[in-house]
């Protein structure tokens, strides 16, 4: 459901695309084992999931197709996109193994070949993604591709981007910055990653294949917080960072004590006199005794006395 609590039309704006390419086909390593059973984009944020609030940030948009590629979990994954838009605008690509991103364009070529696409990473939360700030600042520029960066995130090593004074990438520059896991992209860009077939990430040889082509890459720089929703370490206060929440199906008794924030998913259940602090329990999960203290309760997990696995 959007935001509104409608579920999205397909109603054209002045600043529509095309289409909008999910890429959650990941095997999510930094996350495991919480990944071993269901993919990051699923992990919870608010009262919705990681590609749940990206879907509803992004509906504004008005893309006329969604497509989504996945490895693990693709009817969950696709049934979660489905809540925004029309399951007959929304398409799964199945990927038994993860081809990198670069790849998986090169696979969607033969899709992405008319109009402006959003690919956009499910690994993240964008506090206050502008969707069609994004895409003015594509049209305005005359931009071929375009990247939204920002700040770092305070902890963590990441590659950075680098820009020139134009702020356009792939061709060298000292100013560094975040790339933050979306992009608006036209037709000849799928078009090159089919002509190398190159695997692994878009920031070395698609890039530099499309600047040799004379496309036009520029960056467009986000405002508020990323989250890496990627990293097990920061994955907890992550997710906590989008206030309390219980779902209405979770199963709690009468006698237990909730303290600092929360997030219990769909079917938990929380036993007699047990606790919890600034923890997150998964879809599924089960407190039956003790105090779960800033932990995360992996999903169809039972735990006693407290103990996550």
């Amino acid at each position: 459901m959007t935001a509104t609590g409608k579920k999205f039309t397909g109603k054209q704006t002045p600043m529509e695309i095309e289409g909008v390419l999910f890429l959650a086909a990941g095997y999510g390593r930094r996350d495991e084992p919480l990944t071993l059973i269901r993919p990051k984009a699923l992990l919870p944020f608010g009262g919705t999931s990681i590609l749940g609030r990206l879907a509803v940030q992004i509906s504004s948009a008005c893309p006329r197709r969604i497509r989504i590629n996945a490895s693990r979990c693709p009817e969950a994954l696709l049934n979660e996109i489905g809540s925004v838009w029309p399951s007959e605008m929304c398409e799964l690509y199945f990927e038994e193994r993860p081809l990198g991103a670069c790849a998986t364009l090169a696979r969607h070529a033969n899709i992405m070949d008319t109009g402006t696409w959003m690919v956009v990473n499910t690994d993240m939360i964008i506090e206050d993604f502008d969707a069609l700030g994004l895409i003015e600042h594509h049209r305005t520029t005359g931009s071929t591709w375009t990247v939204l960066t920002g700040d770092f995130p305070p902890e963590g090593a990441y590659s950075p981007l680098l820009l020139d004074e134009d702020m356009k990438f792939g061709c060298g520059g000292i100013q560094k910055t975040h790339y933050w896991g979306i992009s608006l992209m036209e037709p000849s860009i799928s078009a090159a990653a089919a002509r190398i077939q190159a695997s692994g990430g878009l920031f070395s040889e698609l890039a530099s294949r499309v600047t040799a082509d004379c496309g036009r890459l520029t960056a467009c720089r986000g405002i508020g917080r990323w989250l890496d929703m990627g990293r097990i370490d920061s994955l907890r206060r992550n997710i906590l960072s989008g206030g309390s929440f219980i779902h209405p199906t979770a199963c709690i008794s009468s006698d237990i004590s909730l303290s600092g924030v929360w997030n219990i998913g769909r079917g938990c259940i929380l036993g007699s006199g047990t606790e919890l602090r600034d923890s997150v329990m998964l879809e599924g999960s089960s407190l039956e005794s003790g105090t779960l203290h800033e932990s995360i309760l992996p999903w169809f997990c039972s735990s006693r006395d407290g103990r996550s696995v």
